[in-house]
Parts: structure tokens; sequence; C-alpha cells
């Protein structure tokens, strides 16, 4: 369920994120995040720094600009961290 729940809002936060302009500041630092997510699903892998470490960091740098994204990001964290990654 709950990784059901991640997939949509991970699919919501790409919707978002191809909507701001390429140049958007955070843009491409949450879009590697957001592959990263999709990679640490698929497979086990080695994390360099903790993904939801990240996440929080990117939800404080866009909160004031990106508010919808931000819901989102908010969203995967809590997700993240209940399903123990």
């Amino acid at each position: 369920m709950h990784q059901d729940r991640l997939k949509q809002d991970i699919a919501q936060l790409r919707s978002e994120l191809n909507q701001l302009d390429a140049d958007a500041p955070g843009r491409e630092r949450l879009l590697s995040l957001v592959e990263r997510i999709e990679a640490e699903l698929g497979e086990s892998s080695q994390r360099t720094e903790p993904l939801v470490d990240g996440l929080s960091s990117a939800i404080t740098d866009f909160e004031v600009e990106h508010p919808r994204a931000t819901e989102i990001l908010q969203r995967i964290v809590a997700s993240l961290s209940s399903m123990g990654i």
C-alpha cells in the first residue's frame, strides 16, 4: 500500500517538476532525487547519503517558491520513512 501511494506521489512530483522552467532553481536536484528514489524502490543499492536527508534538504530549499512540489515531497519522505528507506 505504501509503495503504491509512493509511486503515485513520485509520478505527481515528476509532473510538477516538468511544468517548471528547465533552469528553475532546484529542479535538476529534485529530478536527481526522484531517480534515486525509483532506483531504491527497484533494487537495493549502496547509499552515499541517506535518501530522506536529501529529500528533507530539498524541501527546505524548495518550499517557498514551489509549495505544491514541497507538499508532495513531504508525503514521499513520510512514505519512505515508514518503509524504512
